[in-house]
């Protein structure tokens, strides 16, 4: 089975400033963990393309000239770099293309070109590679291979383009949710109302700079649909043949949380949270020590070492970012039975809780947890989607180890080795968890619980622990430690193993803190999927991608 793609455009009104482009990462992420290889469309930053053709009036001839899209191009070309970075930063596999490299060819007008082939060959075996491609908009390439440009909107064509030619879905991000009756920006007594679904004649009337001109003229000439949304955003619009009365959007309401935890993963989470203030607002956190934190710049009454200050603080939302089982554990089964929403990224407490914990959340009380185990790689997500059919997972569920031993193979010693993972912030002061394997045998018995439906206990899961790596592995082949949970005999039987893989082995070409899984399925399909398994901003960004999914649900949300 394919996997599916979907087509993103961040429109130049969505990428105005650099920190937009971490919201950008995030809007990518949250689509390719429902199982979407993703194509990434960007416009230039703000007013960049602006500035670049005022240093051409300044330098340059006057009146045409066909060197310009050389220089108007960088702008477009630097956003998709400062994207891939971005995504690059939160873990996610991400990588650039330029319109050269995907046959993106265009002819007639340099500046106002039309676009006439994509090798969609080169294009899906880059999503088959890499999950994910950052591509810029608005350039392609003409006659005598030089740099064209698409005109006025050309990111949007492009997105457009890309996507009639893949067969896939595209969502247009700009810094409206949709097409409303009215310009939803503008005060009045009356809220605009959002249409669920808008003929392009409407758009024409009702959002004219919505979407460029020549955008929507491609799009009806093939009869494309496509929706127009925001980043962050449940709701959108479906752009296509008919309109459908608008109605009111909903808009989520702000949410309080209380935390535990505040340490490599808990410090990333408060500064994502805080970029939201319109979202979410952290009323209180749990620490061991308030003086430690209160030296690094957090606000003295925030700070709590008693638990009865998280439920007198009447939360919305329990972030778990703590270690232990205790006291994480009954403090999550207390949120969840006073109709507290739960996001955990306590992958010990989840696998003690088992499937009792899991029974116990609701609808109104929701127990989110894909934190636990991954990292920036989708793992659990995976096994939710895909439940009943999965007949084996082999993974690295250890960015830590993986990272180590790595640098061990390249001829580091144990001992340094786990002072760089230290030093980069992949393990924690005390490494038992990581090099002894409890650490990912919790993530085991997560796959087993939420891919194959059984609970196991940690006596159940054969670990090998890195203290038993001996000498460097034979030649030609690489050494990892592969957590195995395989139904496929008639038995589940879950292990973890140090293999010696071949090169050519996707699990063997996880590099650093990379986490790479494995996905075969009882009708013979095999699905792969990656990510950073390891560091502060994965793990945070899944905790986020959580924290969105709370937000956007309809129970959360006001008109």
């Amino acid at each position: 089975m394919p996997v599916p793609t979907l087509v993103l455009n961040f429109g130049h009104s969505v990428l105005s400033s650099l920190s937009d482009y971490t919201e950008a990462a995030s809007e990518i992420y949250r689509h390719y963990r429902r199982g979407y290889n993703i194509v990434a469309v960007t416009s230039a930053q703000g007013d960049q393309t602006d500035m670049l053709m005022a240093e051409a009036r300044r330098i340059g001839p006057e009146g045409g000239t066909r060197n310009l899209p050389e220089l108007l191009q960088l702008g477009e070309r630097r956003s998709a770099a400062l994207l891939a970075l971005a995504l690059e930063r939160i873990g996610a596999p991400a990588f650039v293309r330029q319109a050269r490299d995907l046959g993106l060819t265009a002819t007639g007008d340099p500046m106002n070109a039309v676009l006439t082939g994509l090798n969609t060959g080169q294009l899906m075996q880059d999503l088959k590679d890499h999950d994910i491609v950052v591509m810029p908009g608005f350039v392609a390439i003409g006659e005598k291979d030089r740099a064209v440009l698409l005109g006025q909107g050309g990111a949007d064509l492009t997105a457009l383009y890309v996507a009639d030619q893949l067969g896939a879905p595209a969502l247009l991000l700009k810094d409206v949710d949709g097409v409303y009756d009215r310009d939803p920006k503008q005060g009045s007594d009356t809220p605009a109302r959002r249409y669920p679904r808008v003929s392009y004649a409407d758009v024409r009337r009702k959002a004219a700079p919505l979407i460029a001109s020549r955008a929507l003229d491609y799009a009806e000439s093939v009869g494309q649909r496509f929706r127009i949304g925001a980043p962050g955003v449940a709701g959108s619009t479906q752009v296509g043949d008919v309109s459908e009365r608008p109605i009111d959007a909903q808009t989520p309401r702000k949410m309080r949380i209380v935390m535990m935890g505040l340490g490599i993963v808990g410090g990333g989470v408060w500064r994502r949270v805080a970029e939201h203030p319109d979202r979410f607002e952290i009323v209180r956190v749990m620490v061991r020590s308030p003086d430690k934190y209160i030296d690094q710049g957090y606000p003295e009454d925030v700070l709590t070492t008693d638990s009865s200050d998280l439920f007198a603080a009447k939360p919305d939302i329990f972030i778990d970012v703590s270690g232990p089982i205790d006291p994480a554990l009954q403090l999550t089964r207390d949120m969840l039975a006073k109709g507290v929403h739960v996001v955990s990224a306590n992958k010990q407490a989840i696998a003690t809780g088992g499937q009792s914990l899991l029974d116990q959340a609701s609808p109104g009380a929701q127990l989110l947890f894909s934190s636990a185990a991954g990292g920036g790689m989708p793992v659990l997500e995976m096994c939710i989607r895909e439940r009943g059919r999965i007949a084996r997972v082999e993974a690295l569920l250890n960015g830590t180890t993986n990272f180590m031993l790595g640098e061990m193979d390249r001829g580091m010693s144990y001992e340094n080795a786990l002072k760089l993972a230290q030093d980069r912030g992949y393990a924690e002061a005390d490494p038992t968890s990581d090099v002894d394997g409890h650490d990912a045998a919790a993530k085991i018995r997560l796959v087993s619980l939420l891919g194959f439906g059984e609970e196991l206990t940690p006596e159940q899961i054969a670990r090998d622990t890195l203290a038993q790596v001996g000498n460097k592995p034979e030649p030609g082949t690489v050494l990892k430690r592969v957590a195995r949970v395989s139904g496929d005999t008639g038995e589940l039987v879950a292990d973890l193993r140090l293999r010696a893989l071949s090169p050519n082995n996707f699990l063997a070409k996880a590099e650093g803190e990379d986490a790479h899984a494995v996905f075969d399925f009882t009708d013979g399909d095999r699905y792969v999927i990656r990510g950073k398994g390891a560091g502060r901003w994965p793990t945070t960004e899944s905790v986020m991608a959580d924290l969105y999914d709370l937000s956007n649900s309809n129970e959360n949300a006001s008109n």
